[in-house]
């Protein structure tokens, strides 16, 4: 991004470089901690090994210069990462509204056709010894298939999980935390994610905070205080050297098996982080973006109803295949973005961007009955990114496995008051695989090396 290169350093520099702090990753975890750290006077810099920031966060323009998102889009409920920090004034956000749609044998208005299924969820607690939602669905939902079945497709598509691995009090504690924010609403930034990070950039303290773009991490060697970090740029190997580290990389980075593209190796190995890595997982989600040169679905009639019955359509959702679930563009973006998750999200990964654009127009004509070559002469571009195939994130959001409760924390602990880590991943809160859970995670990282430092 070109309007973020008045904080990066030359390219040609292969020196060893020092601070006082490293963070590695300029996702919004690691641009909210290096905002804090220079804050308080430190020197800090940020490794990033893409070639841009963000991490999770990748706002595209179409041909029409319609915002499209890549990674995250929308804010859950108002958390204050958002909504009162950062300079939130400048950020232009709108609410995610309208009418919800099933497609379930028949194109219908949802109203409370998802009732049945909530209550059930709703039974879901911390209390008694942790399972996963599979084996939950199984006890409450008895001869109730169709609300079990809703409940699967609710469970594995919103959180990107496998029902038979995801935990029970993980989700619990969730849905907690969503409600304590108004977390049945949701809204956008108008000018898509990349206005939140144009908002994080500017807060930098540009004379103590530096970013170094295209500088792959590969190894952090560490003794207390005393860390080296070497990394690949494209000038060659370099290496950068500062008493702490703040990682912030995904989840499943950290995973990654040694000499694995994306992969960082840490000298001595993180043992404390062996359990919490086991039990921690990263979600499968592939999403498109379809942008046509109109809003076609506004025009459709819809069983009794006459045309314009889905003008104001917000979500579809439907038991398809490959992607069931639909929502619309923000205002009059003639756009639709495809949700494929979990096992679906499996399937999809790795394959060829044509063969994702091809299933998801199969998938448009399916629900809504719109010939496929219709919808073809329509389109002006499509958007995806394979985020599981991506070295750099190797997965969508993190969620919790059976029995890991503690996990979270466990991954978010500092080291011999040396490596601090935070990300999406490390939040125990309830907030995980939400960019304002990211943000607060960078926050609480930021205030551990505050307070070691002092």
């Amino acid at each position: 991004m070109a309007l973020f290169a008045r904080l990066l350093y030359p390219m040609n520099m292969t020196i060893s470089e020092s601070a006082d702090v490293i963070v590695v990753g300029s996702g919004v975890a690691g641009l909210t901690a290096a905002r804090r750290l220079g804050e308080q006077g430190l020197h800090v810099l940020v490794l990033e090994a893409r070639g841009r920031i963000g991490g999770r966060l990748w706002t595209e323009r179409s041909l029409s210069g319609v915002p499209v998102e890549l990674g995250a889009e929308f804010v859950h409920g108002r958390p204050r990462e958002i909504f009162d920090a950062n300079g939130a004034a400048k950020l232009e956000t709108c609410e995610f509204k309208g009418t919800k749609w099933v497609q379930d044998g028949e194109l219908r208005r949802c109203g409370d056709c998802f009732a049945p299924t909530m209550r059930v969820l709703n039974q879901m607690n911390s209390s008694g010894p942790d399972r996963s939602v599979a084996a939950f669905l199984d006890d409450y939902c008895g001869d109730q298939d169709e609300a079990k079945l809703w409940g699967l497709e609710y469970v594995e598509g919103f959180h990107g999980a496998l029902a038979e691995r995801i935990s029970v009090h993980s989700l619990a504690r969730a849905r907690k935390a969503e409600q304590a924010m108004d977390g049945n609403r949701s809204f956008r930034l108008v000018g898509g994610y990349e206005t939140l990070l144009r908002v994080m950039v500017e807060a930098l303290p540009r004379d103590l905070v530096n970013v170094r773009l295209d500088t792959c991490v590969k190894t952090v060697r560490w003794a207390k205080h005393d860390v080296r970090v070497e990394a690949q740029a494209e000038s060659g190997a370099v290496e950068f050297r500062a008493p702490r580290v703040v990682v912030t990389v995904p989840l499943g980075v950290l995973q990654a098996s040694p000499g694995a593209a994306g992969a960082i190796s840490f000298e001595p190995a993180l043992e404390e982080k062996a359990s919490a890595l086991k039990l921690l997982y990263m979600g499968q989600t592939i999403r498109v973006s379809l942008v046509f040169r109109e809003r076609w679905w506004e025009q459709l009639a819809v069983g009794t109803r006459e045309a314009g019955a889905l003008r104001e359509m917000s979500m579809v959702y439907s038991h398809q295949e490959w992607f069931p679930t639909w929502w619309t563009g923000a205002a009059s973006a003639p756009l639709l973005t495809g949700w494929a998750a979990s096992r679906r999200g499996e399937r999809l990964t790795g394959r060829p961007g044509l063969f994702i654009r091809d299933k998801a127009l199969d998938s448009l004509t399916a629900i809504f009955g719109v010939e496929r070559e219709t919808l073809e002469a329509m389109l002006q571009s499509w958007h995806v990114h394979d985020w599981q195939s991506d070295p750099f994130a190797r997965g969508s959001y993190s969620y919790v496995g059976v029995g890991g409760e503690a996990a979270q924390s466990e991954l978010a602990q500092c080291v011999d008051e040396t490596l601090f880590f935070a990300g999406e991943a490390t939040n125990s809160e309830g907030h995980h695989g939400t960019v304002h859970g990211a943000i607060a995670t960078g926050e609480r990282a930021a205030s551990e090396v505050l307070g070691n430092v002092r």
